[in-house]
């Protein structure tokens, strides 16, 4: 029985690496919940204080990086093709609604200025673009076909 259904950089980089930086991301947040907040817009002069609110929603941004992590690996270590089909599918329309919030929060001038972004912004954006693009493209069977593999890698029916 194999590993996953998945060829070998869908797995890598959504089993492993992905699964990876959300937990960062998520010690990040637990760490720092304020900063974790005020990175969320380079123009930090926007931002007067921090409201519990702010924490609340901080907090709990970070617990749904943490839960997309163990959801991460949990569908991508599977030999059920379908499983790890359709969480990239979902996961995929998701990072439209992503990059969709940090466009409008970020306004229209610094989302196209990519010289201007910071690390925060690289991740919400540019990261999530990339793994998009990746999402899709393994779906397609661009990377190879997404299937139960069973021993010596013969695939099942």
């Amino acid at each position: 029985m194999a590993l996953s259904a998945l060829p070998t950089w869908p797995l890598l980089l959504f089993g492993v690496i992905e699964p990876v930086l959300l937990t960062w991301a998520y010690i990040l947040c637990l760490k720092d919940p304020q900063a974790y907040y005020m990175q969320q817009h380079p123009n930090q002069s926007l931002f007067q204080g921090f409201p519990a609110q702010a924490l609340s929603l901080s907090l709990q941004m970070g617990n749904v990086l943490l839960l997309l992590a163990a959801m991460a690996v949990i569908c991508c270590f599977t030999n059920h093709s379908d499983i790890s089909k359709k969480y990239l599918i979902a996961v995929a329309f998701a990072d439209f609604g992503h990059i969709y919030a940090a466009y409008v929060a970020l306004g229209d001038d610094y989302f196209w200025d990519v010289g201007k972004w910071n690390d925060m912004t690289w991740g919400n954006v540019g990261v999530s673009v990339f793994l998009n693009a990746n999402r899709w493209l393994t779906v397609l069977g661009v990377f190879g076909a997404i299937g139960n593999r069973g021993r010596r890698g013969v695939k099942e029916n």
